[in-house]
């Protein structure tokens, strides 16, 4: 029987001609091949337009061509293999083989899912395990293991008596050779296949010697056909008695003269015709910034549909639409533009297919608290506020394992008792089929939990969540049908490995998101063909994950398809789809602002328009950049008339102050009652924290009487973050900073210390250093053991720096030598259980703890306040300039409350590592009583300027209590500006590193 085959380019009529065709022979029960399911779909739709079914049409994909033939021919065949299940027995066979050089490679998660890839292709050339070894003896020890592993696939298949796709091919082809006759003379049609493998090629040739074949090619002598898509045209053309059928490019299938001869010129000598006028065929679209882009494309398809464009006719082409896809779906939604993404999405991309996975590995996996955690952050699974205090205490108390976890999670009182019987399942589970299935069943039960108990139909973000679930259920599934060892990593492996589609079912009122694979088989009005990046669209050519082009010619398998020769061909493809105008996008710049690339095909589509692009890369910016629309890095909102919906209306209204013109009355009212409750919730006295004005609340805070020395500092350095820390308080869910949980143990550590001395003098001397630290030793491994316990590694060392700085607090203080003995450890004043009470001050007093108090030989106080960090502060000029109040607090404490007589204050540095200078206030007349504590001349003050001090530390203190009191809480950071270390910004929202006025002044306060 002939083969017949339809050439042409793309717009040349040949979908007409096959569906012509097909119709011709409908009573003799003709099959249509098809690449897709899509396609499927399409042309069901086509071969049932006017007049009703065709009598006996039959529409399907390769793989369904294969079964109806070894059904037609009774061919001896097993069941199938999923992909699934395909990547299942490449693990196994992974698991088989002994391997040195890919030991490590085959370890790496994506391993399986190459491996098969590539056992796919190697069956697809018809090499069988026998012919591979043989070739990769001669090759090298490297191609001797991957021979190795696809041999081991083929036993572990055929110890399960199970078909892959090219095996079955193989049986199929064999049985229709020996009974050719069993096919009969059914008509066989193949459309929009550019590339086909060795064993499909071999059943056309056997189909051919019983029925009449029609192949229809995208075909003809150009370059950029021929270097992609030449070789199957090629082995086809040499069949005996094939009829090639010439096709000619039709203008009247494309509305714009400009898309026509693009398509037609692309990739050919520019020299061989004039520049083609733009009539509007053709836009250019620049934006900075992935989601610059998307929006972009978005107003464009926004304007098309309010034209009255149908969102069936749009197309949005992305080279890589499994990575940009969610982004697009996300965007176009916002703008209530119905789309549907047609590409797949790892299943971990999804909240069902990643709270899975942290849920085996928790039960079953690795077993870590975070994952624990992670599973139960799982969206619609738990309260938030439940899990955010779960992960407070485990943080806290540096839990490791689930169990650890899980026991903190059941925890009596809490979480009332629910547990997590999940887990329980899954453990109880054996290993195996049960394991799977039980997984299959949580999966499901994860992606329904969110809408259990309401009676509502899932939107579209529940629905791919129930997609998800019911997907990796269905694989789950496939899998236990396997007689095969399947383990807990084998089950994570598997979820972690699926793909679950963005989109299932009819298309019809959507605007679509495919790839130029999709796009080789439709026709839209308008096509945005996006991310026309340079690495991205074309892509860079690299080697294949497994083999590199010297192994595969080594082996003698196909030659590599390079990145940029097909990417080349699928850009002329979707120069050929829109029949009115077709749009190129690209990024100028990242979301960063640094400068990206476009792809070259840009530049070589406007180079064939007039006026042509400059011969040199000068000027060319600049040409493109007059042209395009787009979005620029400044423009965070619409224009007024480009906004794509009611909301970024009103948005680019409020942020432009200008005014849309043509908006119809009704809209109008809704613009503007969004923008006046916009603006009621954004008053400034709501943006900005300011004075408290509440009665109750200011009641409440004009109660306080008694502040702490650190609370007065932390008000003097910016009020309003007194005002988070002290008042708001907010919950800190992390352990506290190592820094200051060191710095808590050192001070008990110094406080038992110099309460009971290990020896007879108060303090250390050279003599008695030893036993002090010893006693140190002893006293930090006791009161740390909570805090910073020596079994955890990280504690551990935290647990040894303590050490050290203590250890060296107490070498410093040995060296020293003086006659100010320690008479006063930690000494409280207005604590609920001291002795002495506050240190009045006007409206109010303070209370504290002042950590050491020494006592000179003439009954002179020194007043000792340590330090965690390297640095302090000291001299009268740095402390005020830093709002430090506590030193000269805690000295007239001192004074007024023990009635002790002055030497001075200093802070002493726990955590420096070389220079541990004391810093403080000091009276210069008692100078030579202090010279032996090493302290610094430039603290030394005369007796004036030192009570000048004390005198101003009151001052300031008492108008911070006035001010506190009266509720003038105000972003005002001392300086000016707010320090690096202040972590509440994200609540004062106050602009880092830009001056900011208060919108309320004094008088504001006193109303």
């Amino acid at each position: 029987m002939p083969l017949k085959l339809i050439i042409g380019p793309p717009n040349s009529g040949r979908t007409g001609a096959i569906l012509d065709g097909f119709r011709a022979v409908a009573s003799q029960d003709p099959v249509l091949v098809v690449p897709t399911v899509d396609d499927v779909e399409r042309f069901e739709g086509e071969l049932t337009r006017d007049g009703g079914a065709v009598l006996g049409a039959s529409v399907g994909t390769f793989a369904q061509l294969f079964r109806l033939v070894a059904r037609t021919t009774d061919a001896t065949i097993g069941p199938v293999l999923s992909r699934t299940q395909r990547r299942r027995l490449a693990r196994e066979s992974v698991s088989r083989a002994e391997l040195k050089l890919l030991a490590t490679s085959s370890k790496r998660p994506g391993f399986p899912a190459a491996l098969e890839e590539l056992i796919s292709e190697v069956q697809g050339a018809l090499i069988d395990p026998v012919t591979l070894r043989e070739r990769a003896r001669d090759a090298g020890p490297y191609e001797v293991e991957i021979a190795a592993l696809y041999q081991a696939y083929v036993e572990v298949r055929e110890e399960l008596g199970r078909h892959d796709d090219h095996s079955l091919s193989a049986a199929t082809t064999a049985t229709l050779r020996a009974r050719p006759d069993s096919w009969g003379s059914r008509p066989v049609f193949l459309y929009g296949f550019d590339d086909l493998t060795l064993d499909q090629l071999e059943l056309i040739r056997e189909l051919v010697r019983t029925a009449p074949v029609t192949v229809a090619l995208p075909w003809e002598d150009r370059e950029s056909l021929t270097e992609a898509r030449g070789a199957l045209f090629a082995q086809l053309r040499d069949t005996d008695g094939v009829e090639i059928e010439r096709l000619d490019s039709v203008p009247s299938f494309t509305e714009s003269t400009t898309l026509f001869e693009l398509e037609r010129r692309f990739g050919e000598p520019a020299e061989d015709g004039e520049p083609v006028a733009n009539d509007g065929g053709l836009a250019l679209l620049a934006s900075a910034g992935e989601l610059a882009e998307v929006e972009a494309v978005g107003a464009e398809v926004a304007r098309l549909l309010d034209d009255g464009v149908a969102p069936g006719e749009i197309a949005i082409v992305l080279r890589d639409p499994r990575s940009a896809g969610p982004l697009y779906r996300r965007v176009l939604e916002r703008f209530r533009i119905p789309v549907a993404v047609q590409a797949d999405l790892a299943a971990t991309r999804t909240v069902t297919g990643a709270g899975l996975v942290s849920l085996l590995h928790a039960a079953v996996g690795r077993g870590r608290a975070t994952d624990l955690l992670a599973y139960l952050r799982t969206p619609g699974l738990k309260s938030p506020a439940a899990v955010d205090w779960f992960e407070r205490r485990l943080l806290r108390g540096r839990l490791r394992t689930a169990d650890e976890g899980l026991s903190e999670w059941n925890r009596e009182g809490e979480n009332g008792n629910r547990g997590l019987p999940e887990i329980d399942k899954l453990r109880a589970a054996r290993p195996g089929g049960a394991l799977l299935r039980e997984a299959g069943a949580q999966a499901r039960w994860i992606a329904e939990r969110a809408i259990r108990g309401e009676a509502a139909v899932a939107g579209e973000d529940r629905a791919l969540e129930l997609r998800a679930g019911a997907e990796i259920e269905a694989a789950l599934s496939e899998l236990a049908e396997l007689d095969l060892p399947h383990s807990a990593t084998d089950v994570i492996a598997a979820v972690s490995e699926l793909d679950v589609p963005m989109w299932r079912g009819p298309t019809e009122g959507r605007v679509r998101v495919i790839s130029p694979y999709r796009a080789r088989a439709q026709r839209v009005a308008h096509m945005f063909v996006c991310s026309m990046q340079d690495g991205d669209f074309p892509r860079r050519d690299t080697a294949g994950p497994l083999l590199s082009d010297d192994a595969r010619a080594g082996l003698t398998l196909p030659e590599r398809k390079k990145a940029e020769a097909e990417d080349r061909y699928l850009f002329s493809v979707c120069l050929s789809r829109p029949k009115r105008r077709l749009w190129l996008s690209w990024r100028c710049a990242d979301d960063e602002g640094g400068a990206t690339s476009r792809s070259p095909f840009v530049d070589q589509v406007r180079e064939l328009l007039a006026p042509r692009l400059p011969a040199d890369l000068d000027g060319r910016d600049e040409i493109l950049a007059r042209e395009a629309g787009g979005r620029g890095l400044a423009e965070s909102v619409f224009e007024p008339g480009k906004a794509p919906s009611e909301d970024e209306l009103a948005r680019a209204e409020a942020a432009t102050g200008l005014t849309a013109a043509g908006v119809d009355d009704r809209l109008r009212e809704v613009i503007a009652a969004r923008l006046a409750a916009a603006a009621d919730a954004i008053a400034d006295h709501r943006l900005r924290p300011g004075p408290l004005r509440l009665h109750p609340v200011l009641e409440r805070i004009g109660a306080i009487e008694l502040f702490g020395p650190s609370t007065l500092e932390e008000y003097a350095v910016c009020p309003y973050r007194w005002f988070v820390r002290h008042e708001l308080r907010p919950q800190r869910i992390g352990p506290e900073d190592e820094p200051l949980t060191s710095g808590q143990i050192a001070h008990r550590v110094l406080e038992a210390l110099y309460e009971s001395p290990p020896g007879p003098e108060p303090r250390p001397t050279p003599e008695s250093l030893e036993a002090w630290r010893g006693r140190a030793r002893d006293l930090i491994a006791e009161l740390g053991a909570g805090r910073l316990p020596r079994e955890r590694a990280d504690t551990a060392a935290a647990l040894r720096k303590v050490e050290g700085l203590v250890l060296a607090f107490l070498a410093d203080e040995a060296a020293t030598a003086t006659a100010f003995r320690p008479a006063h450890t930690e000494a409280a004043f207005g604590m609920h259980d001291s002795e002495k009470g506050p240190l009045p001050l006007a409206g109010g007093g303070v209370h504290g703890q002042i950590d050491r108090i020494d006592i000179g030989p003439g009954g002179e106080a020194l007043v000792q306040d340590y330090k965690s960090g390297a640095k302090v502060d000291g001299g009268a000029g740095m402390l005020e300039k830093r709002g430090r109040l506590q030193l000269q607090l805690y000295m007239l404490a001192a004074r007024e409350l023990w009635g002790l007589e002055l030497a001075g204050g200093i802070y002493r540095p726990l955590g420096g590592t070389g220079d541990r200078t004391p810093k403080g206030l000091l009276r210069k007349g008692l100078a030579d009583a202090l010279a032996g504590l090493d302290l610094r001349p430039k603290d030394h003050l005369d007796d004036e300027r030192f009570e000048g001090a004390l005198a101003e530390a009151r001052s300031r203190a008492e108008e911070i209590i006035a001010a506190v009191q009266r509720g003038r809480i105000g972003r005002q950071p001392i300086g000016g500006s707010c320090p690096d270390w202040c972590g509440y910004q994200p609540i004062c929202r106050r602009e880092r590193g830009l001056p900011e006025d208060e919108p309320f002044s004094e008088e504001d306060t006193e109303e």
